[in-house]
């Protein structure tokens, strides 16, 4: 898959991450400066989104007896995901200290 091709998965990825910052403006607890709770909200989402857009990249980990050993991609999915949706969550919704 080329780096910038746009698949479902990507765009979905895309639209979850304006709703993170949408919401995050709407909802945060953590502060009342608009920029700042946008800026948090948008940078949080940038690991999920990278895990998400660079999945190929990041499934070849290590080498195992002289060959190269991929990790399977949906394992790598699941952690995007979880990256782009449950650590805007916690921080921006004060779950944290």
């Amino acid at each position: 898959m080329e780096p910038l091709s746009l698949t479902t998965e990507r765009v979905v990825a895309l639209v979850v991450v304006v709703v993170n910052v949408i919401a995050a403006i709407f909802y945060s607890k953590v502060s009342q400066k608009l920029g700042i709770v946008a800026g948090s909200a948008f940078l949080l989402s940038l690991p999920g989104l990278a895990i998400i857009w660079f999945r190929d990249a990041l499934s070849v980990t290590a080498f195992d007896r002289g060959v190269m050993h991929e990790s399977p991609p949906l394992f790598i999915d699941v952690i995007g995901w979880l990256f782009l949706v449950a650590l805007p969550i916690i921080f921006l919704g004060g779950f944290m200290p």
